[in-house]
Parts: structure tokens; C-alpha cells; sequence
């Protein structure tokens, strides 16, 4: 038995899945060639054009980028025109459902929001919602009319209302100040 390049190193486990299909499996393997090899084996893709990246953002792996991966991390085989950029790549997925028939987003929302990876993709789409209802550019009361809702029309833009807000906070602490300072001097005296 000669030696074989799939023997150096220590075991690791993984997670692989592909972009078709939301079946993962468990892995093990010293190295990114033996996680290929398995890999394109078990879910009958060419080893040739194959790649493997990171689920998370996209990483296309190499060997030594491997090895640092704690175990159970979650990686996709691609094939030659597959491309990934991670979590983005399942909202785009469900975005462009989105357009096409409404039954598909319903399911596809449900397959993405209840896997393990569930709480980091709400935050995403949580950030994303609310980020498109945000009118971030505008700064007249007259571009975005939703923002100034309950506040004095005196307020003509948001500079003006984020600038008296921050001048009132500071000047409620500068007025604490006083009583503050004299109860940790007599707490300081006390002992």
C-alpha cells in the first residue's frame, strides 16, 4: 500500500449540499480533493468541472482554507456555469420566486426560514424589509411625508429634528450630572 494523498492530515466533517435540491449531507475527509471526491460520488456531479464553496458567503475553497473550516460547516458543490454568493443567493432565489408563481415563494420562504441556518437568514430579511421601506436619501419633510408622522411641523427636516434631539439628550445628562456626581461622592466618603 503506497501512500495516498487523502491520508494526510485529520479527519473533518462537513455539510455539503448542492444548488438543486435541499438535501445535505455529512461528509468526513482529510482534504479538499477527497471532499470533492465523495462529494461528486454521492451527489453524481462531473469531478472535473465540480467546486466546492462556502454556504455562508460564497468562498470558493482551496485546500488550506479547508483545513481552518471548523467542522460541520455548511459547504455547496457548484458545477462549471453554477455560480453562489451565499445567504444573498437563497433571498435572490426567493425574490425572483417572487415573480413567478406565488404558491413557490410561500414554500420556498418556509424551506429557508426553518433549516439551521433559520435565524440568520431572518435577520437578513428582516435588515432587507426593512431597508426597501426606509427612504434613507430624502431629507425634506415633503419626501418623505411617513417619517415625520407625530412630529411638530416646525421639524422641516430630518437634520433639523435628529440635531434638537441629540441637544435635549445631551442637555437631560448635563442636568443629572450634578445630583449624579454628589451620590458617588458620598457613596465614596461612606466607606
Amino acid at each position: 500500500m503506497g501512500s495516498h494523498s487523502s491520508t494526510q492530515g485529520h479527519m473533518k466533517i462537513f455539510k455539503i449540499r448542492t444548488l438543486k435540491g435541499n438535501s445535505k449531507y455529512g461528509i468526513g475527509c482529510r482534504n479538499l480533493k477527497e471532499l470533492l471526491e465523495k462529494g461528486c460520488k454521492k451527489f453524481q456531479l462531473p469531478l472535473k468541472s465540480t467546486r466546492v464553496c462556502s454556504y455562508e458567503d460564497g468562498t470558493e475553497l482551496s485546500d488550506e482554507y479547508l483545513r481552518n473550516l471548523p467542522d460541520n460547516t455548511e459547504l455547496v458543490l457548484l458545477t462549471a456555469e453554477q455560480t453562489w454568493n451565499g445567504f444573498v443567493t437563497d433571498i435572490d432565489r426567493l425574490l425572483n420566486a417572487f415573480y413567478t408563481r406565488q404558491t413557490d415563494v410561500t414554500e420556498a420562504a418556509l424551506k429557508l426560514l426553518t433549516d439551521e441556518q433559520a435565524p440568520q437568514r431572518r435577520k437578513i430579511l428582516v435588515d432587507f424589509i426593512q431597508n426597501m421601506s426606509e427612504n434613507i436619501s430624502a431629507e425634506n419633510r415633503e419626501d418623505d411625508k411617513s417619517w415625520f408622522e407625530g412630529l411638530e411641523p416646525r421639524y422641516k427636516n430630518k437634520s433639523s429634528y435628529m440635531r434638537n434631539s441629540c441637544e435635549s439628550r445631551i442637555r437631560s445628562y448635563m442636568k443629572e450630572l450634578p445630583s449624579t456626581r454628589h451620590g458617588i461622592i458620598n457613596n465614596v466618603t461612606e466607606k
